[in-house]
């Protein structure tokens, strides 16, 4: 994993102007919450935002890049780097969070520790 700490420091104190936000390392990267909600990783110092089918178009409208998985070829990303200049400012940032975590929301991406209630699902698929 190529990720600075000086970035990711960057990155939450952008996002805790806008956001109460917390983040925890997962797999290659980091992964960034907005109340127990996954909404955005962090990987080789890049920021990516949620989408799903309804938001999708708006980050393409933008020429925000999805993430693209080493292993992964031609794969539909739910993730789109987010630009640089966009943290600069602060209106606009909290516009494209609300949009990753509505699509977080919608998709139901919570974080499973945050809710002793959520079922493991892969349990449910053995049984």
């Amino acid at each position: 994993m190529n990720l600075s700490h000086a970035y990711l420091d960057r990155i939450i104190a952008r996002l805790s102007q806008v956001a109460e936000v917390s983040y925890r390392r997962i797999f290659n990267g980091v992964g960034i919450y907005y109340r127990g909600v996954q909404f955005a990783i962090v990987i080789n110092d890049h920021l990516y935002f949620r989408a799903d089918e309804h938001s999708r178009a708006l980050y393409q409208q933008k020429g925000m890049a999805a993430f693209q998985p080493r292993a992964a070829i031609n794969v539909e990303s739910s993730f789109f780097q987010l630009p640089n200049e966009v943290l600069d400012q602060p209106a606009e940032l909290k516009h494209w969070l609300r949009i990753a975590v509505e699509a977080a929301q919608i998709g139901d991406f919570r974080d499973d520790e945050t809710c002793l209630d959520t079922p493991i699902r892969h349990l449910h698929a053995r049984a």
